[in-house]
Order: C-alpha cells, then structure tokens, then sequence
C-alpha cells in the first residue's frame, strides 16, 4: 500500500483515537483533530511510541472557519475519518432542550457535512481515496434521543449521496454504523447510572458491547485496497443487535 496521510477527526478519544492507532499500524501518517489537545496529543504519543508518525491539529468541525483553516494546514491527505461527535441521554422531543438539540446536530451532522465539503475536492486531487463516516445503529433504528438518532440518519443518507458525487473522481464514501460502543463518554454515562449495560448486551446476539477498536478494524477495512469497489455503504458493526433487537421481541420467543 502506497504512504498515505488520514486525518481523524475526533481522534483525541474513543473511535476516533482508536482508528488513529489502526491506520498508523497500517503505515499511514496520521493527523489526529480534535478540540481536545491534551487527548489528541495522548493519541499523537502513542503512535509514535508504536513506530508510526502523528501530529495534533486543533479543530472544531462545528465551525466552518476551524475546518477551512485546517485544510490549508493540513495538506493533501487520501483518507478522512469523521469520528468527531457527541451523545445524547433519552428524552422526548416535547422536553429536548432545543440548545443541546442545535448543538448535537452542528457537531454530528453539521461538522460531518462541512469536513467532506472540505477535504472531499482535496482528495480526489491528491489521486483519491476514502472518506468514512460515523453513523450508528441508532441511525437504523429510531432510539428515544430525538437529535441524535436524526442527526445519524442524515449522516447515512449524506454518505450515499457523496458516493455517487466523489466516486467519478476517485473518492470512495462509506460509513460504519457503530452499535453499542464502550468508549470514554458511554461509560461515563454507565457511570452515571444513565445507560443500564444488561439491556445493551441481552439485546447483542455476540453477548457483549464493542469495543473502540471492533470499529476501527471496520474502519481499516473500508479504507484499504481490499475494499476499492465497496462505496455508498452503512456497514453495521454491532455484534449483531440490528438482528437480534427484533428477534428477540418476538412475543413467545425464549432465549437461550
């Protein structure tokens, strides 16, 4: 595989910091962005504590000004990972807080859309390559957090439509659909007594949740020579729970 620079947004924590590590582990360059320097320059020694090379980039993909800015910085580069995003406890839409809703929509969506806005025409003139998006499962199905779940589906369809715009220039777009991951912010939610692990895991075939790294091997793959005809894709990575949260509401069913 040629050398290759990717850029990470959201790389100073979790999925993003993870597959930080895993394409560095492949032999690409990495640009780790994120608002967090103190996390993205955690990320940046640990790469090259493994061998690999890294630098920390501010960014705040909410901002049009932020992510304009870094392009110029940054250089040409072939992949870009939308990792940056924020979570949302459950509530009904008649009782969101419209700011939390405004602010969950500019980072997720928002951010994600004014990154591939920006690095998209530059990686098709550096010869092509990847942009891999961060959905979820709750972007497959409809979860009570009234931003969020939304903000997931329009990054689904935003994927799909940048496929067919990027691909006659040599661009690929997925996105994996990460399910129930166990990231710094999920479990301080756990923590907290907002989210209760046993549902989580009853509700996941493969009985456990993912980890950071079961995404950032999603992640690798989409981004590799492996996959050079694979583009317009959600690939779930979710242990099975797409499947199984039906299968197992069906009335007389026992698990075993």
């Amino acid at each position: 595989m040629p050398h290759r620079t990717s850029l990470i947004t959201g790389g100073a924590s979790g999925i993003g910091r993870a597959t930080a590590l895993r394409l560095a582990a492949a032999g690409d360059t990495i640009i780790v962005a994120d608002l967090n320097a103190d996390g993205g320059t955690e990320t940046v020694r640990r790469i090259e504590a493994a061998g690999g090379t890294a630098r920390f980039e501010h960014l705040d993909v909410a901002d049009e000004t932020s992510v304009t800015a870094l392009t110029t910085k940054a250089g040409p580069i072939r992949n870009l990972i939308n990792c940056a995003g924020i979570l949302q406890n459950a509530n009904r839409v008649e009782d969101m807080d419209l700011a939390e809703h405004d602010r969950v929509w500019a980072v997720n969506y928002r951010g994600t859309y004014l990154c591939c806005r920006a690095w998209g025409g530059i990686i098709a003139e550096a010869g092509g390559g990847s942009i891999v998006n961060i959905g979820s499962i709750a972007g497959k199905r409809m979860f009570p957090v009234p931003a969020y779940s939304p903000s997931k589906m329009a990054i689904h369809g935003l994927t799909e439509e940048l496929a067919a715009d990027l691909g006659p220039r040599g661009v690929r777009v997925n996105a994996v659909a990460p399910g129930f991951v166990l990231t710094e912010a999920l479990q301080a939610r756990i923590d907290a007594g907002e989210r209760d692990t046993s549902i989580m895991e009853s509700q996941t075939p493969l009985g456990r949740l993912m980890r950071p790294e079961d995404i950032a091997e999603g992640v690798h793959f989409l981004c590799s020579d492996a996959a050079a005809m694979i583009t317009g894709i959600v690939l779930p990575i979710d242990g099975g729970w797409l499947a199984g949260v039906t299968y197992y509401s069906y009335a007389g069913l026992k698990k075993n």
